[in-house]
């Protein structure tokens, strides 16, 4: 029997493994850090028995049923109790995943056609674990379909949330991955919601037999292959100013005993060096198999596990706030994303149970691509076959073509089908018509806060030509009034933020607007006197509600009423310094917050300690 869920939203927690951390700090809209494991199946797939499906195949994976939530220090997952939905497609693949929107799972299942997508971020699973997740779930459709009875596998949990990065790490000599610029897909971008998708699908044996004859892998012969494609579509042919370089990753599974179903995985830098332009395809393929020849060992690998694991355990790493990390993960991220041209990703052979393998056509790996990441390729096999998807940010095709023309002109077949974006010649019409709805609404974003500033600007300009006749600096006034419109779109609006975040956040900027305005009208005190205490008791009352009516998820709303009580404390700093003439709202504000937060504690008992625990955890 498997284990029962608790029924209390969010009574369990864990850590993020540490590749998770850095996929939870860096991703955003242009960013997604998702991926797509497709299956395409013969008939057109039914979404009444895909949810179904889907219900039966989540307790086998409990480590995907969970939501992520911000602490402190650290991102962190937590239980998950609601049911995950099934939509059909609407959007370009692997868009992002908004952890407060929805059924707010760190992964989605829609379908198309004949297709069935999971696209899940990065931070929840590698590759690894969602072929397992995508295998089952796939499974159980065609069992409901066929009238099979299904039975849920029950999985050991441990293993199941263990990370594995922290049970292998050694103390090692310091590595640091390639940080040296390479070179970038060119061209123009497509659209803030659109991604172009061309897959090519050919015969393993086909692809072996040409492998064999030069002397390498399929992998190998794949990746310098897609090293020449990129070395003969970004260059002039004579001078290479910045390597070819491709990201892949290993699965460390391969070289470890684990059966972890987090992350567990490496990523080496195979690359072409030389300023001089390669002759022949050959001595790319020679240079690329000594390079993962090199790097490809467990050695090799434990000292990435180390370098990565170390930075984690620093003390001052682990103590300094998220916002910080944040900061600092970003500009990391994006100085050594530009040291690899584009990602290649091979997941390897799909496995189906028997009797059902005739119903599937192919699988597909999609992995999103952004202005940030131009261009990505994914494969997995199946059933003799072998699909190439490559994915892009970018309007010309120039790259993907030239490579399955090269497969081509190797004596390798390549069939061909795109969703429409980049290239209409291979639509086969399996992909849903994406708008430029995101787009236009980014654009219109950016237009407001273009116009927030013009005013600012001219309101400061008119303000300082008429001072002598009007000696008032109402600018000052717009100016707050233009953040704080700024402030609500931005983080809550845009961001589609918790009812709990949006109200500390907007409670804040009134306050600081109300002093704005009675420090400009010569401070007469009645915002520290009565309007910004106020708004602090609303500010309590509001979160104590909030509490009463979600009780099963109350401790969500407990970070929150810590940071009110803090806040509550300001007006008494104003009282200090002598602005407060009438002190007895400010008094009744601060009480009113402390014996808030103390019924809290008293009544919450364990339940706050654990929230304190997971909330703070270093």
């Amino acid at each position: 029997m498997m284990k029962k869920r608790p029924r209390i939203q969010g009574a369990a927690w864990r850590r993020l493994d540490n590749t998770a951390k850095l996929f939870a700090a860096v991703s955003g809209e242009d960013l997604s850090s998702v991926f797509r494991i497709a299956a395409v199946l013969k008939e057109p797939v039914d979404p009444e028995l895909l949810h179904r499906a889907l219900l039966f195949t989540l307790p086998e994976f409990e480590n995907f049923r969970v939501k992520l939530r911000k602490g402190f220090f650290w991102y962190y997952f937590e239980t998950n109790n609601r049911d995950p939905v099934v939509e059909e497609e609407q959007s370009a693949p692997c868009r992002f995943i908004d952890p407060h929107r929805g059924e707010r799972f760190p992964f989605r299942v829609t379908y198309y056609g004949c297709r069935i997508n999971f696209e899940v971020f990065h931070g929840l699973t590698d590759g690894l674990g969602a072929v397992g997740f995508v295998s089952r779930l796939t499974e159980h459709y065609l069992e409901l379909k066929n009238g099979i009875p299904t039975e849920v596998r029950e999985r050991e949990f441990s293993l199941m949330r263990a990370d594995d990065y922290l049970r292998y790490y050694k103390k090692l000599p310091r590595k640091r991955y390639e940080s040296r610029p390479a070179i970038q897909v060119s061209g123009e971008f497509l659209p803030f919601d659109q991604m172009a998708v061309l897959h090519g699908t050919v015969r393993i044996n086909e692809l072996k037999n040409c492998s064999r004859a030069a002397g390498a892998s399929i992998t190998k012969y794949l990746a310098a292959a897609l090293l020449w494609s990129i070395i003969r579509t970004e260059t002039d042919g004579n001078e290479m100013k910045r390597p070819a370089a491709l990201n892949l990753p290993v699965n460390l599974r391969s070289f470890f005993e684990s059966e972890t179903l987090a992350n567990f995985f490496a990523v080496i830098n195979v690359s072409w060096q030389e300023k001089r332009v390669p002759e022949t395809f050959e001595e790319v393929l020679t240079a690329v198999s000594r390079q993962m020849d090199e790097q490809i060992v467990k050695e090799r690998l434990e000292e990435t596990i180390s370098y990565n694991v170390s930075n984690e355990k620093k003390w001052y790493v682990r103590a300094t706030p998220l916002f910080i990390k944040h900061l600092a993960m970003q500009m990391i991220f994006l100085h050594s994303f530009r040291a690899h041209t584009m990602t290649f990703s091979n997941i390897g052979q799909m496995q189906v149970q028997e009797g059902l393998r005739d119903q599937i056509e192919e699988f597909q790996l999609v992995v999103g691509a952004s202005p940030k990441q131009r261009m990505k390729c994914g494969a997995v096999a199946y059933d003799g076959k072998l699909c190439l998807s490559f994915s892009s940010a970018m309007a010309e095709n120039r790259l993907p073509e030239y490579f399955f023309r090269f497969l081509e002109e190797r004596g390798i077949p390549v069939e061909l089908e795109s969703n429409g974006i980049a290239d209409q010649e291979h639509d086969n019409g399996r992909y849903p018509a994406t708008g430029g709805d995101k787009n236009k609404i980014k654009k219109a974003v950016r237009f407001f806060y273009l116009s927030l500033a013009v005013i600012s600007v001219l309101a400061g300009v008119v303000n300082l030509a008429t001072y002598r006749q009007i000696p008032f600096k109402w600018a000052f006034l717009t100016w707050g009034a233009a953040a704080y419109v700024a402030m609500t779109l931005r983080f809550s609006v845009m961001r589609h933020a918790s009812m709990s975040g949006i109200l500390v956040r907007q409670c804040l900027g009134i306050q600081a607007i109300l002093l704005l305005i009675d420090s400009l009208t010569g401070l007469h005190g009645w915002s520290v006197d009565y309007a910004i205490p106020c708004v602090v008791l609303f500010e309590v009352a509001a979160i104590l509600l909030m509490m009463l009516v979600n009780r099963m998820n109350w401790q969500c709303y407990f970070m929150y009423q810590i940071a009110i009580t803090f806040l509550s404390f300001v007006p008494l700093v104003f009282l200090k310094i002598g602005w407060t003439k009438r002190p007895m709202l400010t008094v009744l504000s601060v009480a009113v917050s402390v014996w808030a937060l103390v019924l809290t504690v008293l009544l919450g008992d364990r339940s706050v300690k654990r929230e304190l625990r997971r909330r703070f955890h270093v």
